[in-house]
């Protein structure tokens, strides 16, 4: 059946990416989670974050998040990743379904792809019938709300797992998905257990071998 869920999240923004740290996470949490051919409906305001949500579902396909912009005037872009390829759409100023067919969009077409459509309520007859929507909503200078709905699968529980609260590695406080430090609640934290490292405390569980070398440079 239908499942919901509400994440709130707060703004974290990289200084030197400009990428926004909280909707990179939800993005690349949210790939984890998709198959080719899913379609994801992207809801909220002008302003609200979707083409930054993108981004980081970019990343998590493993497209080049730094190429995705808002499609706001050629429709559609198609970005090429190493798990999956990405179609973005921006229905913003398409004039409604047939308008988005004449432009390319065809999901009979696209069972290799992840969609993501902004505005999909413009074009809603163009899109297919299963869809997961992520819902945004400000609540604040630098708090948002997302509401995912899945209508058919357990995604939305799931991505609330993996989004929700966990403890620090460190000191055990309950701490969100969406700081700097993240999943430590402080720098002292994130120092605390690189420490740890240093000092012996923790060990691998095997020797390490050329290959994982090689897989650390890519």
């Amino acid at each position: 059946g239908v499942q919901t869920c509400a994440l709130p999240i707060s703004h974290v923004h990289h200084p030197e990416r400009g990428l926004d740290l909280a909707d990179e996470r939800v993005g690349r949490a949210l790939a984890l989670e998709l198959q080719p051919g899913d379609c994801v409906s992207l809801c909220g305001d002008l302003g609200a974050g979707k083409t930054c949500l993108v981004r980081g579902l970019a990343q998590g396909l493993g497209c080049d998040p730094n190429q995705v912009h808002s499609p706001t005037f050629t429709v559609m872009h198609r970005y090429r990743g190493s798990l999956c390829d990405l179609v973005h759409v921006d229905a913003y100023r398409v004039g409604g379904p047939e308008e988005l067919r004449d432009a390319g969009f065809d999901p009979a077409d696209l069972r290799d792809a992840v969609m993501a459509i902004e505005w999909p309520e413009r074009v809603a007859d163009a899109l297919p019938a299963r869809r997961i929507e992520v819902r945004i909503e400000v609540v604040g200078e630098r708090e948002r709300l997302l509401q995912v709905t899945d209508p058919v699968g357990t995604l939305a529980e799931r991505l609330a797992a993996t989004l929700g609260p966990r403890a620090c590695p460190s000191c055990q406080a309950a701490t969100g998905p969406f700081g700097h430090d993240w999943p430590f609640c402080s720098p002292r934290c994130r120092a605390a257990d690189l420490g740890r490292w240093f000092g012996g405390q923790y060990q691998i569980s095997r020797p390490i071998e050329q290959t994982d070398l090689e897989s650390g440079m890519d």
